[in-house]
């Protein structure tokens, strides 16, 4: 009899870290070898992502499920700020996060019950992350499922505010109840073991891969759906547009190159992605006056037709990343990639080998980078040639598919 393995993920859109599940559910030989079902919490946007990645047919369970950021998107979303003070700190006092917690592990028993599950493996954006993650460590105890493998694809958050000393309890829980941690990169891995208190053995990094998407639309055909000249230097920034991926640092990093009379060309910057800092990001770029020089184009259909018409990719994060996708689809097309030098993103990327390192919220650093491949062609590609031969040799998505069945075998063994 197959073994089956049940799989939960909670986010709000199908996000980076969901790729996992994309690799794993899209390949026939761990569909064909294991009995696999898979929970997540429902929105329209999620499942909408999810049914574009993932075409195979099994069994897969959307459930009602709550988090506080929904309470969060409610307040703010009030124009009479004491009410909005008033809600959140009502939220903070009442423990409602931990009454959705119990919630949420009441509805996980119930579907858990119901299957057959000999490891369960919960995908979580980061750690704490999302709730219904721990819970679903909660129902796997009250069903006696004793193999759980959970990965955290972001940095952990230590125990710096009241919030998290609160979260200390549960997270023994956790720490105590999963049998294998699993992180995309050596450095969050070593932040999940400090936090955790857990022992080396407890962690294993196993980096992200991605199988290389079709491009349906040529660079051509992406230039006159948008309307821009050929002959401009394009930078993709393919990111949700949150503080944490630093746009205003590179927005910064483009009004200095503008003020260099030496600098004969200006890039194009293209923004794919949405976020709550959008309105605050154009502000940015007028108040800059860079409005020929930045275009945030929205959520693009298939965003690899965008990226493969630009001439370079920037992700200029300052927190709060792993092992980021958007490097590895980058790599995989053979593009030059300017990233932070933040977490995991030094073990993706070698520095002027097959990509540049900048340090986070470095505008000189960035502006310097941005520049240098403007002017110098051959390093263009140079960098994107040797990126897309590393990616080939240690991302690709059957590297990770074989290293998580291997897991999972030798956990349903033991």
């Amino acid at each position: 009899m197959k073994p089956g393995i049940h799989f939960h993920s909670d986010c709000p859109f199908f996000a980076g870290c969901e790729n996992l599940l994309a690799n794993l559910f899209q390949d026939d030989r761990f569909m064909e070898s294991h009995g696999v079902s898979f929970s997540y919490r429902h929105s329209h946007t999620y499942e909408s992502g999810f049914r574009r990645r993932v075409t195979k047919q099994f069994n897969v369970i959307p459930l009602k499920l709550f988090d506080v950021s929904s309470i969060s998107t409610y307040a703010n979303s009030l124009s009479f700020r004491p009410g909005r003070i008033m809600i959140k700190a009502a939220a903070v006092l009442l423990l409602v996060k931990y009454w959705f917690l119990l919630w949420n592990a009441l509805v996980l028993w119930r579907v858990f019950s119901r299957e057959r599950i000999d490891l369960l493996h919960i995908n979580n954006g980061g750690y704490p992350g999302a709730l219904s993650c721990t819970s679903a460590v909660l129902a796997a105890q009250f069903c006696g499922i004793r193999r759980i493998v959970y990965s955290v694809n972001n940095i952990a958050v230590p125990y710096t505010s009241v919030q998290r000393w609160l979260d200390l309890p549960w997270d023994r829980v956790v720490a105590n109840s999963v049998s294998r941690f699993v992180t995309g990169s050596v450095y969050a891995k070593q932040k999940l073991a400090d936090v955790l208190r857990l022992a080396p053995s407890a962690v294993t990094h196993i980096p992200n891969g991605i199988e290389p998407r079709e491009i349906t639309e040529d660079k051509p055909a992406v230039l006159r759906r948008l309307g821009i000249d050929e002959k401009r230097f394009l930078i993709g920034v393919v990111a949700v547009l949150e503080e944490r991926k630093g746009h205003a640092c590179l927005f910064k990093a483009l009004k200095q190159l503008k003020g260099e009379s030496q600098t004969r060309t200006l890039p194009l910057v293209l923004c794919a992605g949405t976020g709550r800092e959008r309105q605050s990001l154009v502000n940015d770029v007028e108040s800059l006056s860079l409005q020929d020089n930045v275009r945030f184009v929205g959520e693009e259909n298939n965003v690899i037709n965008l990226m493969s018409a630009v001439d370079a990719i920037v992700l200029p994060s300052i927190s709060h990343e792993d092992f980021p996708y958007v490097v590895l689809e980058g790599m995989s097309l053979g593009k030059p990639i300017i990233a932070s030098k933040i977490s995991g993103i030094p073990e993706q990327i070698e520095d002027m080998e097959s990509g540049i390192l900048v340090e986070p919220k470095d505008v000189n650093g960035l502006a310097k980078a941005i520049r240098s491949l403007i002017e110098n062609p051959s390093l263009c590609a140079r960098l994107g040639g040797n990126a897309q031969r590393r990616f080939n040799q240690r991302f690709l998505a059957t590297f990770a598919v074989d290293k998580y069945m291997a897991l999972y075998s030798h956990l349903l063994s033991s």
